[in-house]
């Protein structure tokens, strides 16, 4: 048998493409193909974007996965840039070097290698940012209003690879309304209920929200480990990429606590704490949420679907997505509830100092 395997390296989707023997030779007039997988985010202090090949061969595609020969380009041969343009006038380039980092290894893919512990991203180099978030204090590094244009250039091949995107956008929060000076989240153990409000990212079409409970956990009474739950708030897609719409989803405060139950593990042993409760939205650009639709696991009988790239010359996807997040203190009342139940379960939890 011959394989063909065509990576499309992304965080969430790798496709396997392959064909038995059959009267023609499958290696036969193979054309180089470029991969490309980048996702600019104005949180991030450096933008990575992954270029690799295509490769073709007898034999075992999945040994072939495992060498960085058979899908990375010689460095050497690979020039590679952002350009950043603002209301149509060029502003800056951001130059891309070739760096190795570490990988994060997962047993279960065919693409483990423990020879093998880092693979190749070609890094942003150092720039000046571009504000400051007014609410958290944070660092925004690329300016949300701009677009972004990939050029990927082989000198040895003398092609060129191009793509845009322009970037996620901030949004408003509007419930639960937060006080930035004394931050406080308090969801009950009740049937009541619990709203989540906020308007759409202009150039966003994708959101996920979650709250993440953290809570401290003590061992031995001497060592403190900082731990985490998510309660997922759902999915929400948009009908436009303007900015114009807003959404609000709501849910009981029990079936929130349940949910703590259900993923903290019992363990009469240790001593937890209540923490703090974060709220999380990740949003991507309209490119990506194609991308992941097209890739989707097929649930019909039909296994073939349509190739969707935004790439000029390649393969792959260059888009943007944008984290936006609060921290909270937990309220005393809610954590009074969190001791209540677990007290009925394993008695782990008991209340901080500040509320004893």
């Amino acid at each position: 048998m011959k394989t063909k395997l065509y990576i499309l390296l992304s965080l969430a989707v790798s496709l396997f493409f392959q064909a038995c023997e059959t009267d023609f030779d499958l290696t036969a007039d193979w054309k180089e193909t470029t991969i490309i997988y980048g996702v600019l985010s104005q949180n991030q202090k450096v933008q990575n974007i992954r270029i690799n090949k295509a490769f073709l061969g007898d034999g075992n595609a999945m040994q072939y996965s495992q060498n960085p020969d058979s899908i990375n380009f010689d460095t050497a041969d690979i020039r590679a840039r952002i350009d950043e343009y603002y209301l149509g006038s060029f502003m800056k380039s951001y130059q891309l070097r070739p760096v190795w980092i570490d990988r994060q290894y997962d047993t279960s893919s065919v693409f483990y290698n423990p020879n093998k512990p880092q693979i190749l991203v070609y890094q942003t180099l150092p720039y000046s940012k571009f504000g400051i978030d007014d609410f958290t204090k944070d660092t925004i590094w690329l300016n949300p209003n701009s677009v972004f244009y990939l050029v990927v250039k082989n000198i040895k091949r003398g092609t060129e690879i191009k793509s845009f995107t322009p970037l996620v956008s901030d949004f408003n929060i509007s419930k639960p309304n937060i006080n930035p000076n004394n931050p406080i989240i308090n969801i009950k153990d009740s049937e009541s209920s619990n709203s989540v409000k906020w308007k759409a990212a202009k150039n966003g079409k994708r959101a996920e929200a979650i709250y993440r409970f953290y809570y401290k956990e003590f061992t031995n009474f001497t060592d403190t480990v900082i731990k985490y739950c998510d309660f997922a708030l759902g999915t929400f897609k948009s009908d436009r990429t303007d900015g114009t719409e807003e959404f609000e989803t709501s849910f009981k405060g029990n079936s929130f606590h349940t949910t703590l139950a259900n993923q903290i593990p019992f363990n009469a042993n240790v001593k937890r704490e209540a923490y703090r409760i974060q709220l999380i939205f990740t949003v991507i650009a309209d490119e990506f949420n194609i991308y992941l639709d097209v890739n989707a696991p097929s649930s019909g009988i039909v296994q073939e679907r349509p190739e969707y790239t935004n790439i000029e010359n390649g393969l792959g996807i260059f888009s943007s997505r944008y984290q936006k997040t609060r921290m909270a203190k937990i309220g005393p009342n809610m954590e009074a509830d969190i001791v209540s139940r677990f007290n009925k379960l394993d008695g782990s939890f008991q209340l901080s100092s500040a509320n004893k």
